[in-house]
């Protein structure tokens, strides 16, 4: 594609330097990834100014850079290459990305999900009716990106960077995608990756405590998350738009005030779900069981009832299906349809997914990406309701990442499980028992049990005459403290391993191991069976 046709959009206000009737063959943000031919974007970054790899994409064959207009541009134009100088290299970058593939967002049907908690649940929710309805779905988000059919690629970001979005996108307009769902984290929002996208539809699920390692506050995290309606869908060049919003957290309840004006003149409809009747779309006569739920939909149009029936469980999931089915309504797939799609949807991978072992009678066993404290409440309070034994809680918390919602973390555990231990989860280049300690703070009642100094029978022992309801032990090594736990659970107990979900490894001082919480519960049984055998 000729240069010129890649930076003609109004949006980018750039002030070229140089030819712009050559060849792109293609364009990075990343000197090294840089080829013959591309587009070398220097951007300013949160830890680094790409600015400073400027002279090695031009060794690595780049013929045009892309850069702010700070005047540090003007000493490359010598270099017999075209220098590309907007305002904001951000956004500049995803808008040449956008061109560059000929904006292929415009080609589909574009949904966005965004919030705290339930972005993944949703996205395969909205899939799963998508293709239950014979609509071809493409899939952006933590788990993996899925591309047309089969095709699976494991994600390194919940919400990819602006160039490989587009590529993306363009794969699935070439593979027959009608729809993109995608999950849009606050992070690309902030980093201007999904800038220009144009969304049909946005999602606002909830917002709590997550990522104040990188955000200043709620507020700051709040408004970066609104980025998503005020900015992106607003923008969007798509004839109907529709914004739908939580209507009983508290941030969607604000989302919903500060927008309504603004999208009534703009044409956006916003619908509104949630438990109550004041919402558009909303839930009634709900059903939790130990292997699903089953509850009715109210829709807006002459009221009309959907029955539906998940093998997803929890209060939670109720919301993460309202929110699909609001999605589903508005985009007028018929009832039939929503409901099939819903229940097709057995599981999520690493989201209250349960662990099944093959001609062994175990208890019920979860492993859940709950790294929140409210993510971390929520899942087991949805397990405490439907769990007729004990509640087994093994939980830890990443290092380098937000250490306020460590003792938020103990405190949820310690309350609302039976047996809580606490244990590792990517430490990273912090010291385990450091964050362990931390978490240790939040405990109000629960009764400490020295692990260390007892073999596993005399802990099962004193397990069954300790007088507490809530008892918490530490076990730093996550293998063991996964096996223990399911060495002290009966066939009528409840474990949740919390934090990982469908992540394979841990980071500890730099390096990435292989580890899976759901390996591990699997590599349990299978050694005790074979103990048994031998």
């Amino acid at each position: 594609m000729k240069l010129k046709d890649i930076i003609k959009d109004n949006d980018l206000n750039a002030a070229v330097h140089g030819g712009i009737d050559i060849d792109i063959l293609g364009i990075s943000n990343d000197s090294r990834k840089v080829k013959s031919g591309y587009i070398f974007a220097a951007r300013k970054g949160v830890n680094i100014n790409s600015n400073v790899y400027i002279e090695e994409a031009i060794l690595n064959g780049a013929v045009a850079i892309l850069t702010d207009k700070d005047g540090r541009e003007k000493k490359f134009r010598d270099k017999n290459i075209t220098i590309i100088a907007v305002q904001d290299a951000l956004k500049a970058y995803a808008i040449i990305s956008k061109s560059f593939f000929k904006n292929p967002g415009q080609k589909m049907g574009v949904i966005g999900i965004t919030g705290t908690n339930g972005k993944t649940t949703t996205t395969f929710l909205i899939k799963s009716i998508l293709t239950n309805a014979k609509n071809n779905a493409g899939l952006i988000g933590t788990i993996g990106y899925e591309i047309g059919g089969n095709k699976i690629i494991n994600s390194d970001n919940t919400t990819p960077d602006a160039y490989e979005l587009n590529e993306m996108l363009n794969d699935m307009v070439n593979s027959g995608v009608k729809y993109c769902v995608m999950e849009v984290s606050s992070h690309s929002l902030i980093q201007d990756r999904v800038y220009g996208i144009p969304y049909d539809v946005a999602v606002f699920t909830n917002l709590t405590r997550d990522h104040l390692d990188y955000h200043k506050d709620m507020e700051d995290y709040y408004q970066a998350k609104k980025k998503l309606f005020s900015e992106i869908l607003l923008k969007s060049n798509k004839a109907k738009k529709i914004a739908v919003i939580n209507n009983d957290d508290f941030y969607g309840k604000r989302l919903i005030k500060e927008l309504k004006d603004g999208f009534r003149q703009a044409g956006i409809d916003i619908i509104t779900y949630g438990l109550e009747k004041d919402s558009d779309i909303f839930a009634k006569d709900i059903s939790y069981f130990k292997d699903g739920l089953e509850f009715n939909i109210i829709l807006p149009v002459n009221k009309e009832k959907l029955k539906i029936s998940s093998k997803l469980i929890g209060s939670y999931n109720v919301y993460n299906i309202l929110a699909a089915c609001s999605v589903a309504h508005a985009l007028s797939i018929p009832v039939g349809f929503i409901a099939g799609g819903v229940k097709t949807l057995l599981s999520v991978p690493g989201r209250v997914e349960k662990v099944n072992i093959r001609n062994v009678e175990t208890p019920l066993i979860c492993v859940d990406y709950a790294h929140t404290d409210d993510a971390l409440k929520r899942v087991l309070s949805a397990l405490r309701n439907i769990s007729s034994g004990r509640l087994i809680s093994v939980f830890g918390c990443g290092g380098d990442r937000d250490k306020g919602k460590r003792p938020l973390m103990g405190k949820h555990s310690t309350d609302i499980a039976d047996i809580t231990i606490i244990t590792s989860d990517n430490p990273r280049s912090e010291e385990p028992l450091s964050i362990i300690k931390e978490i240790e703070v939040g405990v109000e009642k629960a009764v400490f049990i020295d692990f260390l100094n007892i073999n596993l029978q005399e802990l099962k022992n004193k397990l069954k005459n300790i007088q507490s309801n809530h008892i918490y032990m530490i076990i730093k090594d996550r293998s063991d403290a996964i096996r223990t736990a399911l060495s002290i659970s009966t066939v009528n107990d409840t474990v949740l391993v919390a934090g990982k979900g469908h992540e394979d490894y841990m980071i500890i001082k730099g390096n990435k191991y292989h580890f899976s919480d759901k390996e591990e519960v699997l590599k349990f049984y299978e050694d005790s069976i074979q103990s048994f055998i031998g």
